[in-house]
């Protein structure tokens, strides 16, 4: 399930569809982020979550799997608090 969510986020609509999902707040932060280094904010956050899954820490995959166990939609959640890790909030 996050394996098949990250593997589509090189599609657009997929990328669209999360970013759509995400609390206003999270949203705008990486709408900053994202222009500050002149990137679609889509492409910005698809790096972001695979630059995550390349250098997480143990610590770090075992909060995230936490995370996934208490959610409806675990895939989601996942790319949802990879993201508000990456923006700080």
């Amino acid at each position: 399930m996050l394996g098949d969510l990250i593997a589509a986020l090189d599609r657009p609509e997929v990328i669209s569809n999360v970013l759509a999902t995400l609390d206003p707040e999270l949203a705008a932060n990486l709408n900053e982020r994202a222009a500050r280094v002149s990137m679609p904010v889509g492409d910005f956050s698809a790096g972001a979550v695979r630059a995550f899954l390349d250098e997480a820490d143990d610590d770090l995959w075992f909060q995230l799997v936490t995370v996934m166990r208490k959610s409806e939609d675990p895939g989601l959640a996942a790319v949802e608090t990879i993201l508000r890790w990456v923006v700080g909030t």
